[in-house]
């Protein structure tokens, strides 16, 4: 049983082994979250940011930790942002925000996507910090970023992307990576679990109850 458990809590032996590899180096981390957008909610499921910290900080010393996001147009997913960077930066992440664009999909314009890169912002971070750090670590699966595993190595640095295998282009296969699918007993977001209101309702009424037998019977 214990065993059990503690397989629950631990990589699969593959990606466990890899990140042995990064025992006693400084690393950082860099994440395109649009990147990971979508296929959380195509797979139904949402990464815990801080077991993800958490799980990096088992194997290396993570020494920068950055995350990239478009600001919502609307008031209420604006909202809703405020508040996750906030947690996100109690994590310790530094936060990089502009606000997304409409992008238009077809001639009468009556279709688009929200889209914000911020490719020229991550390449500029990594090298600001390539002197501080042994292991870039890139939060995306995007073939664009195959220039900034050239520049780490080039100087001399471990490259690692992080992502999901869902819509991962071919390019980042063949380079040193960890799919989030494969560590998703690791960080998935659990919400925490709620009463709900007709217990509470059932428990109000068999108090009243209580009361009004005690009543009859003085």
């Amino acid at each position: 049983m214990n065993k059990l458990r503690q397989s629950l809590l631990e990589p699969p032996s593959r990606i466990k082994r890899f990140l042995e590899n990064f025992h006693g180096k400084k690393a950082g981390l860099f994440i395109d979250s649009a990147n990971w957008f979508y296929p959380q909610k195509e797979l139904g499921w949402k990464i815990s940011y801080g077991k993800l910290i958490n799980l990096l900080g088992r194997y290396c010393d993570l020494k920068s930790i950055y995350f990239y996001a478009g600001t919502p147009l609307n008031n209420n997913d604006r909202t809703k942002f405020v508040q996750f960077r906030k947690a996100i930066r109690e994590l310790g992440f530094t936060v990089i925000t502009k606000p997304l664009k409409k992008i238009w999909t077809n001639k009468d314009k009556n279709k688009f996507d929200y889209k914000c890169n911020f490719d020229v912002e991550i390449a500029l971070d990594v090298a600001r910090h390539v002197d501080k750090i042994d292991i870039i670590i890139i939060g995306s699966g995007d073939s664009d970023f195959i220039e900034i595993k050239n520049f780490a190595l080039e100087h001399g640095k471990q490259f690692t992307a992080i992502c999901f295998e869902k819509g991962v282009a071919w390019e980042i296969r063949k380079l040193h990576h960890i799919f989030l699918e494969e560590i998703r007993h690791l960080l998935e977001h659990k919400k925490a679990p709620t009463i709900s209101r007709g217990v509470n309702n059932k428990i109000s009424i068999s108090q009243n109850n209580s009361r009004s037998r005690r009543k009859r019977l003085q």
